[in-house]
């Protein structure tokens, strides 16, 4: 055990039932959204407030601190989200751990992102599932309402797609004793502000956001590169939303950048899939494709997850909007690429 694990438990109430979790089948990333906010800070408001709300552990650079049990149920995902039992067949508060991560103020990020890290992993051995499938973030999960963990995370220069290497490799350097080339937590390969030459995952967080707020990015998209199309699109945020137009991605943009995403419309919350389908093919990667093509106007009939005549037809029809994809009513990454394009245009 690289670090001790806090048990210091709330009385029942509103915020901790008692009610049994069921069998762990994923775990929920979150961020306080509270900067400052100690581990036992929140544990105090929990504890004096009984909000009924909660969630099974905060961690900050002294403590990683369990306030309910991870055998019982903590309130940490709106139940009525939906997308959390599309994703992996179950409700986040009767099947996941929620796990806080507490930043800003006093607090060093640098310890207490590692003792997040880490804490994850040690959840991710406990309980048996895949470090890079049965993680999700809380924004994933409530994306109308939540932009948390990457909302702290960002600030410190580490992408969603970086935490969860960062977490494998923990998992790997500690509960498998197996060599890796990366440390266990290495952080982000970029620091805020972010501007043009810059590279990685960040950057392509970044973008993502920036086209999902309506800023789009047409020739390059969301490439992790940092070139003038982005620096564009930067400037025209900054713009519209009364900021210093100066091109740069800093911690003032980057909010206000969470904060209209919070704000707006989620523009898919069914995930595309991956891989290539066809007609004869069936599951429920065909009916999130279904579902896409009607979001965007592509009638595929009826959502059935069956690859039928009429949705490689609704796939044709499609394909025939743009010169770049070929016509052959087969799904693949280029097509998902297009479809990913029209989407993110409706935000």
């Amino acid at each position: 055990m690289k670090y001790k694990i806090t048990r210091d438990y709330i009385d029942l109430g509103n915020s901790r039932s008692g009610e049994t979790l069921g069998d762990v089948q994923f775990i929920v990333s979150h961020d306080t959204g509270n900067p400052g906010s100690t581990a036992y800070g929140n544990r105090n408001y929990f504890a004096n407030s009984d909000p009924a709300a909660s969630a099974h552990t905060f961690i900050d650079d002294q403590y990683i601190l369990e306030i309910i049990p991870l055998s019982e149920k903590a309130w940490h995902v709106r139940y009525n989200t939906g997308t959390d039992n599309r994703l992996f067949g179950a409700d986040a508060n009767d099947h996941a751990i929620g796990v806080e991560l507490c930043w800003g103020g006093n607090i060093n990020f640098t310890q207490a992102y590692d003792r997040y890290v880490w804490y994850h992993a040690y959840l991710i051995d406990k309980y048996g599932v895949n470090p890079r499938e049965d993680i999700v973030a809380h924004s994933t999960l409530d994306p109308s309402r939540r932009t948390d963990p990457q909302n702290a995370l960002n600030r410190y220069g580490i992408s969603w797609e970086e935490f969860l290497e960062d977490v494998n490799n923990a998992y790997r350097t500690y509960f498998t004793n197996e060599e890796t080339s990366q440390p266990a937590a290495r952080g982000g390969s970029l620091s805020l502000p972010l501007g043009e030459g810059d590279q990685g995952a960040l950057v392509r967080e970044i973008q993502t956001k920036l086209v999902k707020a309506g800023f789009s990015l047409p020739r390059y998209g969301a490439d992790g590169i940092f070139g003038q199309e982005t620096e564009m699109a930067v400037m025209r945020f900054q713009r519209k939303y009364g900021l210093r137009v100066d091109g740069l991605v800093g911690m003032q943009t980057l909010g206000k950048l969470n904060e209209v995403l919070t704000n707006s419309r989620p523009v898919n919350e069914f995930p595309l899939p991956g891989g290539i389908l066809q007609e004869g093919d069936e599951g429920n990667g065909v009916r999130q494709l279904q579902r896409a093509l009607k979001q965007i106007n592509f009638d595929p009939g009826e959502i059935d997850g069956i690859f039928g005549p009429k949705t490689m037809d609704a796939i044709r029809r499609f394909q025939e909007t743009y010169a770049e994809l070929k016509n052959d009513g087969i799904y693949g990454p280029n097509t998902r690429k297009y479809i990913l394009m029209e989407l993110e245009e409706q935000s």
